[in-house]
C-alpha cells in the first residue's frame, strides 16, 4: 500500500462525481443562506414593528377620575351608544388577543428548512460512507486496486 502515496501534486486527481457533489453542496448552501438572510430580514422588520407597537405614549391617557366625571356628565340617552361602543371595543381587544397567541406563518417554513437540512446531512453522510465501503471492497481485488492507482 506504500505505492498509494502520491509523490507529486500533478498525480493528484479528483473525480467528476466528487466535484459535482461538492458543487451541489455549495449550491444548496448558497440557496439556504440566501433564504435564511431573507427570513432574518423579515424578522428584523417584525422586531421594529413590535417595538413600535410596544411603545405607548401615556401622556394622552385619561385618568379614572376624568373618566368618571365624563360619564356622570353624559345624559342617560347617550349611555346606550356608549355601551355599543364598549362592546365593539371589547370585541376588537378579544380578536387582537387571539391573534397575539398565534405563531407567525414563517416559523413553519423555517422548521421545514431546518428539517430538510438535517435530512440532507444524513443523506450526504450515507453517500460518503457507501462510497468509502465500495472503494474498500473493490480494492480487495488486484485489478480494482490497479485501476484506482491509475485513475485516482
Amino acid at each position: 500500500m506504500s505505492d498509494d502515496v502520491v509523490d507529486q501534486l500533478k498525480k493528484v486527481q479528483v473525480s467528476k462525481l466528487t466535484l459535482g457533489l461538492v458543487g451541489s453542496i455549495i449550491a444548496v448552501s448558497a440557496v439556504v443562506t440566501w433564504n435564511a438572510a431573507q427570513v432574518a430580514s423579515r424578522i428584523d422588520q417584525l422586531e421594529v414593528s413590535v417595538a413600535a407597537i410596544e411603545v405607548i405614549d401615556t401622556s394622552n391617557l385619561v385618568t379614572s377620575a376624568q373618566l368618571l366625571a365624563a360619564i356622570q356628565a353624559i345624559p342617560e340617552a347617550d349611555l346606550s351608544d356608549l355601551s355599543d361602543d364598549l362592546e365593539d371595543l371589547q370585541e376588537s381587544v378579544a380578536s387582537l388577543l387571539l391573534d397575539a397567541d398565534r405563531e407567525p406563518e414563517w416559523v413553519d417554513e423555517i422548521e421545514e428548512i431546518q428539517q430538510r437540512l438535517e435530512e440532507m446531512g444524513w443523506e450526504l453522510g450515507d453517500l460518503w460512507w457507501r462510497t468509502d465501503m465500495n472503494e474498500q471492497a473493490c480494492r480487495t481485488r488486484k485489478w480494482c486496486d490497479d485501476w484506482y492507482d491509475e485513475n485516482w
